[in-house]
């Protein structure tokens, strides 16, 4: 039960973290660097189609020059700090926008508005990622002064976001408010709804026939390719779960057959005692119940704690529990317990007692 808990759950939360992000990813069609005299032309290709653009993402290179002013070159020489050090270093690429993506969860701060005057000076608004923020050592409302291909962008974060990096569209680090960098030099990523395969191949060839320099990503294929690892995972999986449950019906004989010869005895002085034969068969079918629910329940505890383990420490992944898979494993086990204890215990029904009373 322990075994075969542990492998469902650990299945179910892994697969549907894969399927739903699949199946909730906007459009098939993706398409970067594309840039600011393409869009318009980019745009004419997807609308001749009859097709619409999902997203327009703007993306716009830059590095950071100061945080709560201390430059990178002083961060990164304080024999203090500890970590961090890619964050510092990088080049960042962000972009701009004034609402969350359905993949981002804000998880400290508010969300992004206009910019604020401090004294004499305009301080952009920046939501940073939750991991990214925890090594550059930032805190809500630090300042943090950014290098956007030489011009100097100040900026106070006021929130932290939680990232879902599966999605199949661009996330960022760092999303700032829109007239921070909207006049900013930039380059544009695409996702298009393309459902018809001839159509989504043609503008492809149409887009790099007109602008070579940019990429496009038929997205379709690698949803195809993701459902297939699911589905040899599930099976892969299921066949151990099959595996466990094989393996565990010889050990509950063997555990039965080593205290068969106990059973046939209280059985045999049972039935000398007066004992009917229904009697005895609800006292075994008891006891396995009583054994099989025990050992289903502590299995079941101990497989949802192993899920959760593995989800936590391993995957490093949110875990949720799934009662019904669990509770019809337990009734499972539950059940082939009882049906082994009453199949061995007939060899109560069959002894006399005599040849019992001999044997003691």
């Amino acid at each position: 039960v322990f075994l075969v808990t542990t492998l469902y759950l650990v299945q179910v939360n892994l697969l549907e973290k894969f399927t739903t992000t699949a199946e909730s990813s906007p459009g098939n069609l993706l398409m970067f660097d594309v840039q600011e005299d393409q869009a318009p032309g980019v745009d004419s290709i997807i609308a001749a189609g009859n097709y619409d653009v999902l997203q327009r993402t703007p993306i716009i290179t830059m590095r950071i020059a100061e945080i709560n002013g201390r430059s990178v070159r002083d961060i990164l020489a304080d024999r203090n700090r500890r970590g961090g050090g890619w964050a510092l270093r990088r080049e960042y690429r962000s972009t701009f926008r004034d609402t969350m993506l359905a993949g981002e969860i804000i998880v400290a701060g508010r969300a992004l508005r206009a910019p604020t005057m401090v004294g004499s000076d305009t301080l952009n608004e920046v939501s940073m990622e939750r991991d990214v923020a925890g090594d550059l050592e930032v805190q809500i409302g630090d300042t943090m002064l950014w290098n956007v291909q030489g011009v100097l962008v100040p900026t106070v974060v006021t929130s932290f976001r939680e990232v879902n990096w599966a999605r199949f569209e661009p996330n960022f680090f760092a999303v700032f408010t829109s007239p921070g960098l909207a006049p900013a030099p930039k380059m544009f990523a695409y996702i298009a709804d393309v459902d018809d395969p001839i159509a989504l191949a043609r503008i492809q060839r149409d887009v790099v026939d007109r602008f070579p320099n940019v990429s496009s990503i038929d997205l379709s294929l690698i949803k195809q390719t993701v459902d297939d690892i699911v589905s040899k995972v599930t099976v892969a999986i299921r066949f151990m779960a099959l595996f466990s449950l094989a393996m565990a019906i010889p050990v509950l004989f063997s555990a039965v057959a080593a205290t068969r010869r106990e059973r046939m005895r209280e059985g045999v002085l049972l039935k000398t005692l007066g004992a009917t034969r229904s009697q005895i068969q609800r006292i075994m079918v008891a006891e396995y119940l009583l054994l099989g629910i025990l050992g289903s329940l502590t299995g079941a505890l101990l497989g949802i704690g192993g899920a959760w383990g593995l989800m936590h420490f391993i995957f490093d992944s949110s875990f949720t529990p799934v009662a019904l898979p669990a509770i019809a494993i337990a009734l499972l086990m539950i059940t082939v317990t009882v049906t082994i204890g009453v199949l061995t215990g007939r060899e109560v029904f069959r002894e006399t007692p005599m040849a019992a009373l001999r044997e003691a």
